[in-house]
């Protein structure tokens, strides 16, 4: 009998324990990685090749983020529940997800190792900082600035890295750019800033939500003429939807890299109508 109750309450306490657990290694297979964080404690995330990460506008006031040298630094001042991150491996546009939550009864490790899948026809490598490194040199121009621009409005100084040549530069736009831009979106655009390496030029848009619904941003259908007919530009967005008006997701970043300043290949409001 005391051994039969010994394992009765074995039982019950491993049935009151709690369901989820998080891995300190976890292997990207299609399917959204579940993380936990504490609020106040920094949580890495090692993915061992360069990425970038995009979060929803609404969690900008409790989460922070940062990208270096393939790790992500994520930082919560306050629970929020579960929300989904979108992680870029930006070698090969590679995309992860993550589902993130932060409480202060939940369980979290310091330090979380993701294991992508390898490049195809890549070498093999030592090390994961080897790839990294690699990688980096591989990368576009136009891949580059949109890091760097990227780091510049999102990131802590100490986690931005230096690009070598790359300038800030005047823009020359006007407050909105929606007509010439973005005309398929019920959208206020906003110019935020430009950075230069080379011939190339990124320039950062602030894109708000105006309608009452969610709005998929496609890069394919910003409308560029110039050179950027002949495919030589690149757009990308922080985060690929835009959630109603007065939401706390309804705005995202976009970043359009043209050779030469953006001004230059804007359309004709009647002809980006048309």
């Amino acid at each position: 009998m005391p051994l039969l109750r010994s394992l009765m309450l074995m039982a019950t306490c491993l049935c009151a324990a709690p369901a989820f657990s998080m891995e300190r290694v976890m292997r990207w297979e299609g399917t959204p990685l579940p993380l936990t964080m504490t609020p106040g404690q920094e949580l890495i995330v090692n993915f061992g090749d360069d990425v970038r990460i995009a979060m929803p506008a609404h969690l900008k006031s409790v989460l922070s983020t940062a990208s270096l040298g393939g790790r992500v630094y994520l930082s919560a001042n306050a629970d929020f529940n579960v929300t989904r991150l979108h992680v870029e491996r930006l070698s090969d546009g590679m995309r992860v997800l993550l589902d993130v939550q932060a409480g202060t009864a939940l369980s979290t490790l310091p330090q979380v190792d993701v294991v992508l899948p390898k490049h195809i026809g890549a070498p093999v490598s030592d090390t994961a900082a080897t790839v990294s490194q690699s990688q980096a040199l591989k990368m576009a121009p136009q891949a580059l600035l949109i890091r760097y621009a990227m780091q510049n409005l999102y990131s802590p100084t100490h986690a931005i890295e230096p690009l070598s040549g790359v300038v800030r530069m005047p823009m020359g736009l006007t407050n909105n750019i929606q007509a010439s831009a973005f005309p398929y979106w019920a959208v206020e655009a906003t110019p935020i800033a430009a950075w230069k390496l080379g011939n190339d030029v990124v320039t950062a848009i602030e894109v708000r939500n105006l309608s009452n619904s969610t709005q998929s941003l496609d890069p394919r259908q910003v409308a560029l003429g110039g050179a950027c007919l002949m495919r030589s530009c690149m757009v990308s967005f922080v985060y690929p939807e835009i959630g109603a008006v007065d939401g706390e997701s309804a705005s995202s970043t976009a970043f359009i890299v043209t050779p030469g300043p953006l001004r230059q290949h804007l359309l004709p409001v009647e002809a980006s109508r048309g």
